[in-house]
């Protein structure tokens, strides 16, 4: 018999800053008697940050950002009978409203507790160790989202000005979820190409939140092909302090984007994107999503 999947979930470090001191947020699960992190298991089709958010708002009552990541978990678990892999992944998380908790069948009780007795209080250790990179992830001076456009109508395709070049079908739904999980990271600022497929790509997030797009021609691909140099000092202009800011740009630009915004180069399929949050002790951390 060949071994169960293996099962992807996503939670969060819920934390706030309370009369001086750091707290952070369990949960109680009566079917285990235990106190845990806020987390579950992805449903289908769904993405890690989404279902992040998703789980810790179900479990807490708390809609939250998330921020960067703590870490991942893996232990065995039984499943259908056997034994499978799961790995949990965590974020920081910053509640951004009023609990709504209401004690069920799955959480009965939530506790905002300061992180040396949250430490004592969880139930595993591995938990315990979650919490403890929470204090080499924070506070965040600047995030940032570099994201490649949604797939287009092809060259061949299109008769148009190539700056008119709109997204094709597929695109347009990437555009759509790609809105969400901007939404999970809390995106307050919209910078883009002044080309129609890059604009279109985060119009659904920036409508939504009725936000202003800032049109950036430097990091389209005719304004990079005509002055490659055009990009130097947009890294100032993009790390913007206090803002979680997504800036969408075209494959031949984002290698040299990349290195001007201090991230690393990598390959970016259509819709794929790197978030990345500068820390106060000046150091960058960042990791990487594929298309949606």
């Amino acid at each position: 018999m060949s071994n169960p999947a293996t099962v992807i979930a996503a939670g969060g470090v819920v934390w706030r800053e309370y009369r001086g001191a750091r707290q952070v947020l369990l949960v109680h699960r009566p079917r285990y008697d235990d106190w845990s992190l806020p987390k579950g298991k992805l449903t289908a089709n769904e993405h890690v940050l989404l279902a992040a958010q998703r789980e810790i708002e179900e479990e807490t009552g708390e809609r939250a950002i998330l921020g960067p990541p703590l870490g991942v978990q893996r232990y065995a678990i039984r499943k259908n009978g056997s034994t499978a892999e799961k790995l949990v992944h965590y974020w920081s998380a910053v509640p951004v409203r009023e609990s709504s908790f209401q004690p069920n069948d799955e959480v009965d009780e939530i506790a905002w507790l300061p992180v040396d007795k949250a430490r004592i209080r969880l139930s595993y250790p591995r938990d315990v160790d979650i919490v403890d990179a929470l204090e080499g992830a924070v506070p965040v001076v600047a995030s940032l989202v570099l994201v490649r456009h949604a797939d287009a109508v092809k060259r061949k395709d299109w008769d148009g000005k190539d700056t008119l070049r709109p997204l094709s079908r597929v695109g347009e739904g990437v555009a759509e979820r790609l809105a969400d999980v901007l939404g999970a990271l809390g995106v307050d600022r919209v910078i883009s190409s002044d080309a129609e497929r890059c604009v279109s790509t985060v119009a659904p997030y920036a409508g939504g939140i009725e936000r202003h797009i800032h049109l950036w021609p430097e990091i389209s691909e005719r304004g990079y092909d005509a002055d490659p140099d055009g990009l130097r000092g947009l890294a100032e202009r993009a790390w913007k302090p206090g803002k979680v800011t997504v800036v969408c740009s075209h494959r031949p630009v984002l290698p040299a984007l990349s290195r001007e915004l201090g991230l690393k180069v990598g390959k970016f399929a259509t819709g794929s994107f790197v978030v990345a949050h500068r820390l106060a002790d000046g150091r960058l951390v960042h990791e990487r999503f594929g298309a949606l």
